[in-house]
Formats: C-alpha cells, sequence, structure tokens
C-alpha cells in the first residue's frame, strides 16, 4: 500500500507541476458532473491516464488520501453513494461523477471545481484546502 500511495503522489505532484499543459472542461449536471481532462503534451496524457482511473479506483476501495482536506474527507466518507466513470481519450479522460443523493451531487460538484482549481493553479492550490459549499452536510466532525 505504500508504495502504491507514493506512486499515486508521484503522479499527483507530476501533474501539479505540469499544470500549464492541461486544458479542462467541466459540466455541472443535475445529478453530478462532466469533465473533459485534456492535454497536447504526450507525457501529461500518460499521467492523467494513470491516475484519473487509479483514483476511482482509491475511491472504489475507500483507500483515502488529503485527509487533512475536508472536501476530500468528506468525498471518501461518502464514496459509497458516488458512482464514477472513467473514459480514457487519446488526449486525456472524461469523467462522470453521479449520485441519487443531492447532498453528494453538491460535494462532487464542489470537488469538480477543486479540481478545475489544481489544473489553474497547480501546487499552489494544492498546499490549500478546499472549500466546502455551505449548504453542503457534512457527514465527518470539522
Amino acid at each position: 500500500m505504500a508504495a502504491r500511495h507514493q506512486h499515486d503522489q508521484a503522479v499527483f505532484h507530476r501533474l501539479l507541476s505540469l499544470h500549464e499543459h492541461i486544458q479542462r472542461d467541466l459540466e455541472l449536471r443535475p445529478d453530478g458532473i462532466r469533465a473533459r481532462t485534456r492535454s497536447d503534451d504526450p507525457e501529461v496524457v500518460a499521467l492523467l491516464h494513470d491516475h484519473v482511473p487509479a483514483m476511482k479506483q482509491r475511491l472504489h476501495e475507500n483507500f483515502g488520501l488529503r485527509f487533512w482536506d475536508p472536501a476530500f474527507a468528506e468525498l471518501f466518507a461518502q464514496q459509497g453513494k458516488v458512482e464514477m466513470e472513467v473514459s480514457l481519450l487519446p488526449d486525456g479522460v472524461m469523467i462522470e461523477e453521479r449520485s441519487t443523493d443531492p447532498n453528494v451531487v453538491t460535494l462532487i460538484q464542489a470537488h469538480g471545481q477543486v479540481i478545475n482549481l489544481f489544473v489553474a493553479h497547480g501546487q499552489q492550490q494544492a498546499q490549500q484546502e478546499s472549500p466546502l459549499p455551505a449548504e453542503y452536510q457534512r457527514v465527518l466532525r470539522p
């Protein structure tokens, strides 16, 4: 598990360092999000093809990360209510995240917006806590 976590962390940090080579489109939907994350850089595409399925697997297994970050801690706490589909594209990935729970939809949409901030600002953003929407009802204690 430690080697897997170190690998996932290294891929994430490399993506953050290459954030200026990433384009991301986020569509908020009534039941969640659809996001396309792309790049013209083959290294970035390979990293996305590694990172995104790994994060789906971690969510499915409840193998959390960023425990200090409320939005990520909440997402893993609610993982049983999140349906996630990942499609690998020639230039990146498409992700659909959905829930039938309106509270979890709010969380999914907030997480999608946080990923947009990671793409826009890289490591500077990743060092900060991710905001939770005021209307989101936490399941974990702050």
